[in-house]
């Protein structure tokens, strides 16, 4: 298994048992990450009966190791999105983004999970010259979009930089200590349960008047 410096940072990753009984629900959730543990999160609050099934152990796979940044920039994705589809389409998926870093902070907020979440600047950078119009036309669409981003030609990396956006307002956390943030509130009631070590093979439509 390879290293995490986000699960080395924590005593224990909180463990469960293997799913190995006939068991009903509500809804059941295929994959303990941030997502599907999200998912849960909200359904459990909703006094739902959800079973969440883990192949592995919790976050030792994606979640894990991911950069834990939590950001609405992800490379010129605006240009792409804009040239792709729409101006409507692009600025639905800015907000959608953005509405992401606000849930997860009020979740952080309402669960009291000390998870070092900071707020940060965000930055996509270019050692080319040529990328520079490319980089620039990004900041005067996410600005068109509504969120205030700036060109910049300096930064703080070891290494000399051409141009960047410098996209506000993005944030950073410890996904391990999230995680088991939102297991506490996850089961914390008997409306949830979670069950690692359990590998889906099939799923099947069932018949509900059965």
């Amino acid at each position: 298994m390879d290293k995490s410096l986000w699960i080395d940072s924590i005593d224990k990753m909180q463990s469960f048992p293997k799913f190995d009984e006939n068991k009903k629900c509500d809804v059941c959730i295929i994959g303990a990450g941030i997502l599907g543990l999200t998912c849960a999160y909200y359904l459990t609050r909703l006094g739902i009966n959800t079973i969440i099934l883990e192949k592995d152990e919790i976050g030792k796979k994606a979640t894990g190791h991911s950069s834990a940044k939590i950001t609405s920039q992800h490379g010129l994705m605006y240009s792409y999105l804009k040239n792709s589809f729409d101006n409507k389409y692009a600025k639905n998926y800015l907000e959608a983004n953005q509405k992401a870093i606000e849930n997860i902070k009020n979740i952080i907020k309402e669960e009291k999970i000390n998870c070092d979440f900071e707020y940060k600047t965000n930055y996509v950078y270019t050692t080319q010259k040529s990328e520079i119009n490319k980089i620039k036309k990004e900041v005067e669409l996410t600005n068109e979009l509504g969120i205030k981003s700036y060109f910049i030609t300096q930064s703080n990396l070891p290494f000399k930089i051409e141009g960047a956006i410098a996209f506000p307002d993005q944030a950073q956390f410890n996904p391990a200590k999230y995680l088991n943030g939102l297991i506490k509130s996850i089961i914390k009631t008997d409306k949830s349960k979670i069950y690692t070590n359990t590998t889906v093979t099939d799923v099947k439509k069932a018949n509900m008047n059965m």
